[in-house]
């Protein structure tokens, strides 16, 4: 491929404790992920390209897939990490060979899928804060043509953190997740695989700290949080009832057909789901901007492409997609504290629809030995239509119980062109350099948050992204080293983004808005040793990204920004450097029996959380992990033990302004042991 590519197994997943898409971040370069809510809500990007949005209702410059189906939002892809095959990330523009058109990028997970033997595995671990993890799968073959796999994760564990007046626990896990696989071997050229897969959740969610709040030491402050120099696992939450009702599932059909010329391929998919999550997003036992996030999604989605060799010289690929999704909201903001009102409450009603279809087009054409020309196209139509508004519940802003604060009723249609030119020289047998020209291309956009400004609920247009991109992919010595980099530079038009604004009533508020021009620049190295030296195995990745505004920004929809963007300053979500490695070393104890050491480290540089916030900004975040398993050598079983983030970080994750001024913070989940046993059938 003439992209950069990242890989993790399954294998590796497993070893690295990664049971979510966020914690792909920490060992992808160039690859960011945050909860941006003690609820569900991850926010991702790819090079500094994604979409900054709380809220989770809008999807990211990243098409994120799981066993080929896409999934817009981040409450679809929720507890479905486990028993996964590999996990790959794309870089750059996509929608060309497959899915949705992005501007960021994608990331495929794909499960284990059935095979026609029986066996299959189970494992249980116990780790920090009486946390047990139970997870498993059988396969077995129905008949000669029909197998079937089915998967489950149970994690169940105390939270990590206490108030500091009541001594409740918060960041607790709850979480169920089922998985059913059945192929249906059609004939020796066609095969089909149904997909059914569930997702429940009622863990209680992380709290953030009010860093400005000093009640504690008994100092007088404007605020009640839980102060500065508070412990790290400290939180205030006093009697709001911070909690987490999530639950969904939906039903895949992947089908395969192999032609003497090519293969056919296609991949439909729908998913419901539920939420009822309360969050204490100000950090603070009284209501400043408490959220509860009560809405219903569902989702559908079809892709089908036919990938054809002709005369051995012209690779062509061509495909159609189509999705259609619709979210019924009620997001309410408790803000009695700060609107001086007893119950004071603003929800936003909404229901929003997305439609987007597109035609797409690829060919690698080989001109003469080793050389390939690369081109491709693509014809996308989005409509995204949105109906509701905020309602001052009380009226403590409009003296009036029921009115209205702002209201949105309207459509909005786009059609884009986008494409992708390249050259690709193989110059050895896994060797090869390339270079592409693309542009990408991301739909508009509605802000769901309740928010006192109807400005604050305009529509946001769609983005444009042209991007240059060169690199170099080796294989040497039979696939025991691998090597990966490039160098890229990213010019956006009208790029979404995340500010702060100030709203009517003396409340500052998050909101999206555009930059009308912006550039990021920058390079990813990425390589793996595999037994060069007997039993070692050694992954490492860096990333450089120089990511900036090229146009002022002052104001979104006539509301002003907390803090003025200049020209040159940083985007969100860009961290200047980030680097991860990970070792591995088998060593044989006996004759049947091998002890493996593993050692991993991550480490991020500062990045913004949002413009004109002089609050939104990261720390530094680093964390080691060391794991030692130990097993027969014929696999049959395994127990290891682990510590995760070991010599204790507390790095803020993500920070912003509160409603009332004051600074917000979440800090990284402390030191983690745990132990696992693994028994194979």
């Amino acid at each position: 491929m003439a992209n950069t590519v990242n890989t993790l197994s399954g294998k590796e997943l497993q070893s690295l404790h990664i049971v979510s898409p966020k914690e792909i971040a920490a060992f992808i370069p160039g690859v960011t992920a945050v909860n941006a809510t003690s609820g569900s809500t991850p926010i991702f990007s790819i090079r500094g390209i994604g979409l900054d949005d709380y809220i989770g209702t809008n999807m990211g410059g990243i098409g994120i897939y799981i066993d080929g189906v896409f999934a817009p939002y981040p409450v679809l892809y929720n507890g479905q990490m486990f028993d996964v095959q590999t996990v790959s990330v794309e870089k750059g523009p996509q929608g060309f060979e497959y899915g949705r058109s992005t501007t960021g990028g994608s990331m495929n997970i794909e499960s284990v899928k059935p095979t026609g033997h029986f066996g299959g595995y189970l494992n249980w671990g116990y780790s920090s804060y009486g946390t047990n993890t139970a997870r498993g799968a059988i396969n077995t073959p129905i008949t000669d043509r029909i197998f079937n796999r089915f998967a489950f994760s149970y994690i169940k564990g105390d939270g990590w953190q206490h108030d500091i007046h009541t001594g409740r626990l918060y960041g607790a896990q709850d979480i169920l997740s089922l998985r059913n696989l059945t192929q249906f071997v059609i004939d020796d050229q066609s095969s089909l695989m149904l997909n059914i897969h569930y997702t429940r959740d009622k863990g209680t969610p992380v709290s953030p700290q009010d860093v400005d709040g000093d009640a504690v030491n008994g100092l007088p402050d404007r605020t009640i949080g839980v102060g500065e120099n508070a412990k790290y696992n400290a939180v205030n939450v006093g009697n709001n009832r911070a909690s987490r009702n999530e639950n969904g599932g939906g039903v895949g059909i992947n089908y395969t057909r192999n032609f003497d010329f090519g293969t056919f391929t296609s991949a439909t998919g729908i998913d419901f789901y539920r939420r009822d999550d309360y969050d204490n997003y100000d950090g603070e036992s009284v209501n400043v901007g408490d959220y509860r996030w009560n809405d219903t999604t569902i989702a559908q989605s079809h892709d089908m492409h036919l990938n054809m060799t002709l005369a051995k010289r012209l690779n062509l690929t061509v495909g159609v997609y189509e999705s259609w999704d619709k979210i019924n909201g009620a997001y309410t903001s408790y803000r009695d504290f700060i609107l001086d009102s007893p119950n004071a409450s603003l929800t936003d009603h909404f229901v929003q629809q997305n439609l987007s279809t597109g035609l797409y087009i690829n060919t690698v054409t080989h001109i003469v030995k080793g050389l390939d020309f690369i081109a491709a196209g693509r014809l996308s139509y989005d409509e995204r239509g949105f109906d509701g508004g905020t309602l001052d519940n009380t009226g403590a802003v409009t003296g009036t119980a029921g009115s209205h604060l702002s209201y949105v009723n309207q459509n909005h249609e786009y059609e884009r062109l986008t494409g992708r030119v390249g050259l690709r020289y193989t110059i050895l047998p896994g060797t090869m350099v390339y270079g592409t020209i693309s542009n990408g291309y991301k739909a508009g956009a509605y802000f769901a948050a309740p928010v006192t400004a109807p400005q604050a609920l305009d529509y946001v247009h769609p983005e444009n992204l042209i991007a240059y991109e060169i690199g170099a992919k080796t294989s040497l010595f039979h696939n025991k080293v691998q090597i990966e980099g490039s160098l890229f530079d990213y010019e956006y038009h009208n790029r979404q983004t995340l500010f702060v604004a100030e709203m009517p009533r003396d409340i500052t508020s998050l909101s999206l808005g555009l930059i009308p021009r912006a550039r990021t620049r920058g390079g990813e190295l990425s390589s793996t040793l595999h037994d060069l030296l007997p039993n070692l195995d050694l992954r490492g990745a860096f990333a450089y990204l120089d990511a900036q505004t090229v146009s002022s920004v002052s104001s979104i929809g006539g509301l002003p920004l907390l803090g003025n963007v200049d020209s040159h300053s940083a985007l969100p979500f860009a961290p200047r450097f980030s680097w991860n490695a990970v070792a591995r070393y088998g060593i044989d104890v006996t004759p049947r029996y091998r002890v493996t050491l593993q050692a991993s480290y991550t480490w991020k540089d500062n990045m913004l959380v949002a413009l004109g916030d002089p609050n939104g900004k990261t720390n530094k975040i680093s964390s080691m992990g060391l794991r030692m398993e130990v097993g027969p050598k014929t696999g049959k079983w395994t127990a290891a033990v682990y510590v995760d983030n070991m010599l204790n970080q507390h790095g803020n994750t993500y920070s912003f302004t509160g409603s009332d001024n004051s600074r917000v913070q979440y800090l990284q989940t402390p030191r983690w042991v745990g132990c696992d046993l693994r028994y194979n059938f």
